[in-house]
């Protein structure tokens, strides 16, 4: 579709905006994203922040984005970095058959990406071809906004992944310039890389699950410069941490932030994250 025909699609199911108004939310949105993305693309945009559905259709990338340039609703994405951690494959059940999903975190100059990998895609991490430390480029994905209003990546049946060399790891930042300071973690935090130094392991507990199974839940307290935090493992997890000890540094990719019941936050270790103990 043309930018004219976008318009007045917009303008057909919002009868009370007028077309000066799209055209200076169009200026506002070229300034913002640094005129990077194409008018359609753009307008598109703003139809869906207006509850306008316009038709599809994939545009041409002219290269490798930024992660840090992404926003929601864009196609043929393309994006390249280095893989910081990769999660177990899931299945689910689909409305014909089971489907399989894993995410995978990218680190590239713009900073930290959560990517989807849907079916098809997530052979390539059971069959150990995807895994940490490899640096990739991921070709014609589509983005969303997860429910922390970030932005993320999907890898579908049209998508591709590349392996590059190792030595393209080079080119990019290390993932400390990317953690979170733990004074500034909030619930709206969503999920976050955390780097800190263990100041207590407060014990392990089990507990019983709804489906009458048992679970196993570790709380210990971390630290950095900032301040410190309490931080709760969940099940499977707590097998990676069952010999940590005061002063152990950690790095924890994917960690989720809640509110704490007696007030502050609380970072919570699921199946999602990536644990690292470093040296």
């Amino acid at each position: 579709m043309s930018t004219q025909e976008i318009i007045q699609e917009i303008l057909r199911q919002n009868p009370l905006m007028t077309e000066q108004q799209i055209q200076s939310k169009l200026d506002s949105e070229r300034a913002r994203t640094n005129g990077l993305l194409s008018d359609e693309t753009l307008l598109r945009l703003i139809a869906a922040k207006n509850g306008a559905t316009v038709q599809q259709n994939q545009f041409a990338n002219s290269g490798v984005m930024p992660t840090n340039r992404l926003l929601p609703g864009l196609h043929d994405v393309t994006v390249a970095g280095h893989l910081i951690a990769v999660s177990p494959p899931k299945t689910f059940q689909g409305a014909e058959k089971l489907g399989k999903f894993a995410t995978v975190t990218l680190l590239d100059e713009g900073g930290l990406l959560r990517v989807v990998l849907w079916d098809e895609r997530v052979e390539l991490i059971e069959k150990g071809e995807l895994k940490p430390n490899q640096t990739v480029r991921l070709l014609h994905g589509y983005t969303k906004q997860d429910r922390c209003g970030k932005t993320e990546l999907h890898l579908g049946k049209k998508s591709q992944i590349e392996i590059e060399s190792p030595e393209n790891a080079k080119h990019y930042p290390l993932i400390e310039r990317f953690a979170s300071k733990i004074s500034s973690l909030n619930a709206a935090s969503g999920n976050v890389l955390v780097l800190g130094t263990v100041k207590a392991v407060l014990g392990k507990n089990t507990f019983s699950r709804p489906d009458g199974g048992d679970g196993i839940i570790m709380k210990l307290t971390l630290t950095d410069e900032s301040g410190q935090v309490t931080v709760v493992v969940w099940n499977e997890k707590t097998l990676e941490l069952q010999n940590v000890k005061a002063d152990a540094k950690l790095q924890l990719v994917n960690v989720r932030v809640k509110d704490a019941q007696n007030g502050g936050v609380e970072i919570h270790v699921d199946s999602n994250t990536s644990i690292q103990i470093l040296e």
